[in-house]
């Protein structure tokens, strides 16, 4: 167990963000290890003939010998997010950045633990350049495995925030850890994190940011970051075995017949508080063309609007909920 000690400050600082390159890294480190998660083996194995593709036209070890099967990776590898979400080709270019002085210093304090390399692969590691070659990599990742299916794992990671902010929202920082627990625990201001290790160690004020993950392991979310950064704790994001398993059976084979194919996967997407742009990129449309349906949609009195923020969130009202599960009953048996 790893148990933080917070301040005042830390839980002023306490927020939520998005990492594409955090998600790129868990993938490369499955695959290095050919170590999936179980849940997460069939989407790996649909990803075969891209794999394939990486390996053939890249000398992938540099950056496998970073990734070990569990436990901590250089911190250069791991940008953190400015703001709520980070964009990959900033967090990449972070990365290539890294001034060689540091990455040599990294890579010598990884090696040093005995991680084994091969002579070759370690002078790679601690040569001029080594950071940009390695963001090379993780792009060729990110675009081979990751792009494609991007906008079905972001519309989960912003549903998971959206869930944890209706906490906060309903009953403070409690609320959030409580939802979060048994793994991450709040304690006064003292939050233990599910590990291996034993220690505590005094937070260093710079804040928390708690970073749901579509790769986490389920029951393994981790501490990232230096001593002095802002302590960020990834977990595994709610809902994210729907982008390994794929679409649910459909529910309303009739439903489109009476209110047109898009409004009734509209209808069937909002199970719970959605805005209009995570509709858009879930569905594949413009934003533009989801919100005329939604107006429909609301008019018929079949969804209503709240304003949250910046966002205006759309639910099913009880007659939508009436007509989703009629058509889900009268549809026919498989």
């Amino acid at each position: 167990m790893e148990t933080l000690e917070l301040s005042f400050a830390d839980l002023l600082r306490c927020r939520f963000a998005i990492s594409p390159v955090n998600e790129v890294v868990e993938v490369a480190r499955a695959v290095a290890n050919r170590t999936p998660p179980p849940a997460q083996s069939a989407w790996f194995r649909r990803q075969s003939a891209q794999l394939r593709r990486v390996a053939t036209a890249n000398d992938l070890r540099p950056l496998f010998a970073l990734l070990p099967p569990c436990g901590c990776i250089p911190e250069f590898l791991r940008p953190l997010p400015a703001g709520s979400a980070g964009e990959i080709d900033v967090e990449l270019d972070q990365i290539a950045c890294t001034p060689d002085e540091r990455v040599r210093m990294e890579v010598d304090r990884f090696l040093s633990a005995g991680v084994p390399v091969a002579p070759e692969v370690a002078r790679s590691l601690r040569a001029i350049g080594a950071a940009v070659r390695v963001a090379e990599l993780l792009s060729t990742f990110w675009e081979e495995l990751l792009r494609p299916a991007w906008p079905r794992i972001r519309d989960c990671l912003d549903r998971d925030i959206l869930h944890h902010s209706r906490a906060l929202a309903r009953g403070g920082l409690a609320a959030v850890f409580a939802d979060l627990a048994p793994l991450v625990t709040l304690d006064g201001q003292r939050l233990t994190v599910d590990r291996s290790a034993e220690r505590v160690r005094p937070a260093a004020g710079a804040g928390v940011v708690l970073m749901p993950s579509a790769f986490a392991r389920l029951h393994a979310p981790s501490i990232l970051g230096a001593p002095t950064a802002p302590v960020t704790i990834r977990y595994a994001a709610r809902g994210a075995g729907a982008i390994f398993f794929g679409s649910l059976p459909d529910r309303t084979a009739e439903l489109p017949r009476l209110v047109g194919r898009t409004r009734a996967e509209i209808l069937e997407a909002i199970d719970e508080p959605v805005h209009t742009t995570a509709l858009a990129l879930r569905l594949g449309r413009s934003p533009g063309n989801i919100a005329d349906h939604l107006a429909v949609l609301r008019k018929s009195g079949l969804v209503r609007s709240t304003r949250v923020g910046l966002h205006v969130l759309y639910v099913r009202t009880p007659l939508g909920e009436a007509l989703l599960r009629g058509a889900a009953e009268m549809a026919p048996a498989a």
